[in-house]
């Protein structure tokens, strides 16, 4: 008898002794992987959270891949009979592009049961030429219904620069659409171009936050990286002062997850440089979208020579312009499951905070995150392109007023418009007539 108590307390101190340690292994584990971000076991923590907070929607796309990348449709289909159908169920729901332009965009749509990636140039009401956006196999990581287009920079001579969200590189396209070179590596959202420069952000898959969050300035005739630093590198430079490490815990090395979450390096072209009497050509705007700021940095010194905070709240795509610096204020207040605000567009006079101005449009548009925006001024008139991902529509204004909105309309309401640029109609028919 006594023998038999001893055996069954033995059992339940091991199981006692086996749960604890399992907890607290567990715990050193999640340090770990907290710690140094090592891809696969990190992506899958983060699937795990993101299921956990999402748990009906994602167990909805489980049984349905065309909820993958569902969107929100906002628009007003009273006035359908004006709507202009295009192909891949793009629709034109208002107007046509001016005829001096030509309006480029980068989309997703399905196409045979698959998703496909391209890139559309629109003039009037009709496309005039497409080209495919893809990852050559030997970088990519995710499937195509697992990515999106992102940054997107045409330059002058018409070559295509583009990376994806979910993606593992930078491509150069020709505008036939051959690829020119590609880069390998972990780059996200918005990108510019200087010169024969390009800016861009990339993350390391492993590492601290403020040592893996790079800025990468690459040739655009090689494809090489010929200069880079991180954000470990702008706090040493501008010490004493930190303006980063807000969310880096107390007493610890550690930082909460996605710190800054960069979305956006715009340098500042001779355009506009002559504009600003504080900044010079070649000087840096980054978008921390998890810290409500914008800086502005000389990337030769790494000194921050201006901070926007609070001004916008989950803000992406700042651009240099005549003068100020607008931005994409995406707004994404949330209270109760519900949302308070519209997005914007805000135009900072001089870069100075107390110049904030609200630009007015006829047509509302509401983005959670990804919006992208481009002005163009000529004489006495205003265009502005705008793109409101979420809800899968392209807009462009003259001065206030909507002249043209391009609708991706695909069906379960998925995949969005991603971004969109302003090009001048001759010159671009110049270089595609290259391509016959």
């Amino acid at each position: 008898m006594m023998k038999s108590k001893i055996f069954k307390y033995s059992i339940i101190y091991l199981l006692i002794i086996l749960f604890l340690g399992s907890i607290c292994l567990s715990f050193l584990f999640g340090v770990k992987i907290g710690l140094l971000r090592k891809d696969p076991l990190f992506s899958k923590v983060i699937e795990v959270y993101n299921l956990s907070q999402n748990f009906k929607l994602e167990i909805n796309k489980i049984f349905n891949k065309k909820r993958i990348q569902a969107v929100s449709n906002s628009l007003d289909y009273k006035d359908k009979k004006n709507n202009f159908k295009l192909k891949n169920n793009l629709e034109i729901f208002n107007g046509s592009v001016p005829n001096q332009f030509t309006i480029l965009t980068s989309l997703s749509v399905w196409e045979d049961d698959e998703v496909k990636h391209k890139l559309v140039f629109i003039s009037d009401k009709e496309i005039i030429h497409e080209i495919n956006l893809q990852e050559i196999q030997t970088v990519s990581k995710n499937n195509d219904i697992y990515k999106w287009p992102h940054g997107l920079i045409i330059d002058d001579e018409h070559f295509i620069y583009y990376n994806f969200d979910g993606g593992n590189s930078i491509t150069k396209k020709d505008i036939c659409g051959k690829t020119i070179w590609t880069i390998e590596g972990n780059f996200h959202h918005l990108m510019s171009l200087n010169d024969e420069f390009i800016w861009a952000l990339r993350k390391k898959r492993f590492g601290d936050y403020d040592i893996a969050e790079e800025f990468v300035k690459i040739n655009k005739f090689s494809g090489n990286v010929v200069y880079s630093f991180n954000v470990r590198d702008i706090i040493v430079a501008n010490q004493p002062y930190d303006y980063f490490s807000i969310k880096q815990r107390d007493l610890s090395s550690l930082w909460e997850y996605e710190p800054f979450h960069f979305n956006d390096i715009d340098v500042l072209t001779e355009e506009f440089s002559d504009y600003f009497e504080s900044f010079k050509q070649g000087d840096l705007m980054i978008s921390s979208r998890s810290l409500n700021s914008i800086y502005i940095i000389d990337p030769n010194t790494l000194k921050i020579k201006k901070i926007l905070f609070g001004l916008t709240r989950r803000q992406h795509d700042p651009d240099w312009n005549k003068g100020y610096i607008s931005i994409y204020d995406n707004q994404t207040e949330w209270k109760d499951g519900k949302r308070y605000e519209k997005s914007r567009i805000v135009k900072v006079l001089g870069a100075l905070e107390q110049n904030l101005e609200t630009l007015k449009f006829d047509v509302d548009f509401i983005s959670d995150a990804r919006g992208n925006h481009e002005i163009l001024e000529i004489d006495n008139l205003k265009y502005t392109l705008i793109t409101s991902p979420y809800e899968g529509k392209l807009l462009l204004f003259k001065n206030e007023k909507n002249i043209f909105t391009l609708f991706n309309k695909q069906k379960s309401d998925v995949l969005p418009i991603s971004n969109g640029k302003i090009l001048n109609k001759e010159n671009f028919q110049y270089s595609l007539n290259l391509c016959k």
